[in-house]
C-alpha cells in the first residue's frame, strides 16, 4: 500500500516538475548585439598587439555551439602589420545564481592573416585565444530579467540547449 501511494505521489510530483519547465528562445541577432557590445578586443603581449573586431555570429545546429567569425589585426615591432579573419567556436555555460549565459571554451578553429611571417601566426593565435577566454568569461551573452516572474522561476537548472531555425532554444526547470 505504501509503495502504491509513494508511486502515485512521485508520479504527480514529476508532472508538476515538468509543468515548471521554462523555454526561452534567443535569436542570433540578440547574441550578435551582446557580443558586438564588448568588441573590439585588444590584447598586447610580448610587443605584439592583436585586435579582434566586427564579430558575426553563427549558431551551429549540428553541434549546438556558437560560432563567431571576426576580423583580426596584428602588429609587432619592425613594421609587421597584418589583418585577416578568425573563426571561433564555443559553448554556452549557464550560471543559475546570476541567471546569465556565458560563452565558454572559445576555441580558434581557423586563422587567416596576411602580411605576417608564418612563424608569428602561432603567437598571434595564442594571444587572441587568451584575450577571448578572458573577455568571454566576464561578459554574459544573455541574462534573464529580474523583473520577469518566469525568468525568476527559470533561474534554476539548465535542462537543454539546442540550436533550431537560427535561434538558441534554452529549456530550464526547477528540478
Amino acid at each position: 500500500m505504501f509503495r502504491s501511494i509513494m508511486f502515485v505521489f512521485l508520479s504527480l510530483l514529476s508532472q508538476f516538475a515538468v509543468a515548471l519547465d521554462y523555454t526561452q528562445e534567443i535569436t542570433e541577432q540578440e547574441i550578435q548585439e551582446k557580443i558586438s557590445a564588448f568588441m573590439p578586443i585588444e590584447k598586447k603581449k610580448y610587443f605584439v598587439t592583436v585586435t579582434l573586431s566586427n564579430p558575426i555570429i553563427d549558431l551551429l545546429k549540428e553541434s549546438d555551439e556558437i560560432g563567431i567569425r571576426a576580423n583580426i589585426d596584428a602588429s609587432a615591432p619592425g613594421g609587421i602589420k597584418g589583418s585577416g579573419e578568425v573563426m571561433i567556436k564555443g559553448t554556452l555555460d549557464y550560471e543559475p545564481k546570476k541567471g546569465e549565459f556565458y560563452f565558454k571554451n572559445p576555441t580558434i578553429i581557423s586563422l587567416a592573416i596576411d602580411k605576417v611571417p608564418k612563424n608569428f601566426t602561432p603567437k598571434i593565435q595564442d594571444i587572441a585565444q587568451a584575450a577571448l577566454s578572458k573577455v568571454m568569461a566576464v561578459y554574459p551573452v544573455y541574462k534573464f530579467k529580474d523583473d520577469n516572474v518566469k525568468h525568476k522561476l527559470a533561474k534554476a537548472v539548465l535542462k537543454s540547449l539546442k540550436v533550431k531555425d537560427e535561434k538558441l532554444i534554452i529549456t530550464l526547470g526547477v528540478f
